[in-house]
């Protein structure tokens, strides 16, 4: 076994380990680039709390390592951090990851579910090329089920939506998660005409995902920025409401055709 460190032991900058269960002291906050490239006896590493940045191709072809925690001050895995890490099975990423870079897991043949935290907002291209057995992404609360046959071309989720839109069913997404996903990426990118345009064309079955869930916010949220309600379906929506005892979203319906109707009756004295 041999290791090289720098600035007082801080930053590792290269390991050859023969070992198949190695631990990290605590006080490194680096791991340099290609570090553990090609250890292919190492099963399992324990990373420090102290560490903050993983370097490129850190753990490149470890081939038989089989589980990974990123601790909690990593918030960016790097380009082919994990590429060729074919017996790898979980993958623990912490609250605060941002970034997902370019080919980070590419050939992680044993993954079968990767949890992307709420922070993240890139998935880079090719992060997840090659994973044959990846079947489920979790997002934000959502499970989403696909078919990977596409999965060498994802590169950030915003593309989910880009194939949603253009009514692409290669992906296979569970309808209700689809429309709730829809409405997530409007409220975060509420100037996206295409995705307005969408979803005022399929309004009637898309709100009703927030009515389900009784989603006061976001039923609020939309009453109040977007022209999606109109005097033809509003009433469609209360009976929804009432039919299915979402009472906080109908009472929201109700208030909003009951103060449209008196600003009507008023402008017709005006």
């Amino acid at each position: 076994m041999s290791v090289e460190y720098v600035k007082s032991g801080k930053v590792l900058i290269d390991c050859t380990y023969d070992e198949e269960f190695v631990i990290i002291p605590d006080g490194v906050t680096q791991i340099k680039a290609k570090a553990f490239k090609d250890c292919v006896n190492l099963k399992e590493v324990i990373l420090p709390e102290s560490l903050k940045t993983i370097g490129v191709a850190a753990f490149e072809n470890c081939s038989s390592l089989k589980r990974i925690a990123v601790p909690s001050g990593i918030t960016r895995i790097c380009s082919q951090t994990f590429l060729g890490c074919n017996a790898l099975e979980e993958v623990i990423l912490p609250d605060g990851i941002t970034y997902i870079g370019d080919m980070a897991f590419t050939a992680c043949t044993s993954l079968r579910h990767v949890s992307l935290p709420d922070s993240v907002n890139s998935v880079n291209s090719y992060a997840f090329s090659g994973c044959d057995n990846l079947r489920e992404l979790q997002y934000r609360n959502l499970k989403i089920h696909m078919n990977f046959s596409d999965w060498n071309e994802f590169t950030y989720l915003q593309r989910t939506i880009e194939m949603i839109l253009r009514e692409d069913y290669s992906i296979i997404i569970r309808t209700s998660v689809k429309y709730d996903l829809l409405w997530q990426m409007l409220f975060r990118n509420p100037e996206n005409k295409k995705l307005k345009d969408y979803i005022h064309q399929y309004f009637s079955k898309i709100f009703l995902v927030l009515l389900d869930r009784d989603d006061a916010v976001s039923v609020q949220k939309v009453l109040d920025d977007y022209d999606f309600i109109s005097k033809n379906n509003i009433n469609t929506f209360i009976r929804y409401a009432i039919e299915h005892q979402r009472l906080q979203t109908q009472l929201l319906l109700m208030n909003y055709k009951s103060e449209h109707h008196l600003q009507k009756q008023k402008n017709l004295f005006l």
